[in-house]
């Protein structure tokens, strides 16, 4: 119980750290950014998706809107109507509780996986340039509380929680649907004595929250896909009716490369992307040599592939968050100077890409 009690308040003292750095940061964005008023929110946390998000709570959803799934802005409208708070703080107050403890739960997986580096794991992540959205008016956060317990209740052969789990995360993002695969490879890794058919309704309870989804869809609109097809209303290239495969992808950004000015914006933003590519690659490279745990890596590799199929590597570096086990495998790394390394760069572009969001500028 001891040990607890510590865990959590090491994990407490990282989060007022991380939390007390953000807001020197936003405070300060207006020396590194002229304002960027196209794209704002009501508040600077809720810039871009946060606005998407903001609007479905209080309406529903509008045209084109279907890209964004359900749970957190029906969330938002709830907690806001229950509590009489408005519905921005209310947003704010979801992201960071649920970042609280999907971090806490990411610490704990981390130390299972590797005791003597779940601080570096932990560390890496923080730092990583696109974390400051888990305080953003965004599904982050939220994702990783439900992705993050799904996976911890699978390793603890709970599975009818982790199935409960993988069902809110599947109506939180479409990326919930890929710890089905993981969770069943867990149950089969683990061969229970006895199987129950509860073992099976919980892991088949993961889709269900994009089924339902699908399915209102459907009611509606008349087109189960309609988040899918959404997509090219959001601009950044991407296709929202044929699957482009990664060397097309790779072929468009060496194009960028060629025929952009180095020195702007979106040639920064092109690079980025193109950087944490290659970064999760050998990540997923290196977790398969040393043999990784293999649920995690089916997780990870399959969020890391779906957004490029659909002919871009926009917001890649903001998704890859989400398959945080390739942190675990980072922070394993065993050259320290690498890490010190990757950790002062990651500081680096952490302040300008925070400070770029908040005054306006898309980073992912």
């Amino acid at each position: 119980m001891k040990k607890r009690w510590q865990v959590i308040a090491f994990i407490s003292a990282v989060f007022v750290f991380w939390r007390g750095a953000l807001w020197t940061i936003e405070n300060a964005a207006p020396a590194f950014w002229p304002l960027y008023t196209r794209f704002l929110g009501p508040s600077f946390w809720s810039n871009f998706d946060g606005v998407y998000y903001l609007t479905i709570a209080r309406g529903g959803y509008g045209p084109y809107q279907q890209a964004f799934f359900p749970l957190y802005p029906l969330l938002i409208r709830w907690l806001s109507r229950l509590s009489g708070v408005d519905d921005i703080s209310v947003s704010l107050f979801i992201s960071h509780v649920s970042f609280f403890f999907g971090t806490l739960l990411f610490y704990v997986l981390a130390r299972d996986n590797d005791k003597k580096n779940a601080r570096w794991s932990l560390m890496l992540f923080l730092l990583f340039p696109t974390s400051f959205f888990f305080a953003a008016t965004y599904t982050e956060s939220l994702f990783l509380l439900l992705s993050a317990f799904c996976l911890y209740a699978a390793k603890r052969q709970w599975w009818l929680l982790s199935g409960i789990s993988g069902c809110l995360a599947s109506a939180t993002r479409f990326f919930g649907i890929f710890l089905f695969p993981a969770v069943f490879w867990e149950y089969v890794r683990n061969r229970p004595k006895t199987h129950s058919w509860m073992h099976f309704v919980g892991i088949c309870l993961i889709p269900v929250g994009l089924l339902s989804y699908m399915a209102y869809l459907n009611a509606a609109l008349g087109d189960p896909l309609a988040f899918f097809h959404a997509q090219p209303a959001f601009g950044a290239g991407r296709s929202g009716n044929t699957i482009i495969f990664l060397p097309q992808v790779l072929w468009r950004y060496l194009k960028i490369f060629v025929s952009v000015a180095p020195l702007t914006l979106t040639y920064a933003v092109s690079l980025f992307e193109f950087l944490v590519l290659v970064m999760g690659a050998c990540l997923l490279w290196l977790g398969y040599k040393r043999k990784f745990r293999m649920s995690y890596l089916i997780y990870s590799l399959a969020i890391f592939v779906t957004p490029t199929l659909t002919g871009t590597l926009s917001s890649v570096p903001r998704y890859i968050l989400s398959a945080f086990p390739l942190f675990f495998i980072f922070g394993s790394v065993h050259n320290t100077w690498i890490k010190i390394l990757a950790t002062m760069i990651f500081a680096v572009i952490f302040v300008l890409a925070a400070t770029a969001f908040l005054q306006g500028y898309f980073i992912a």
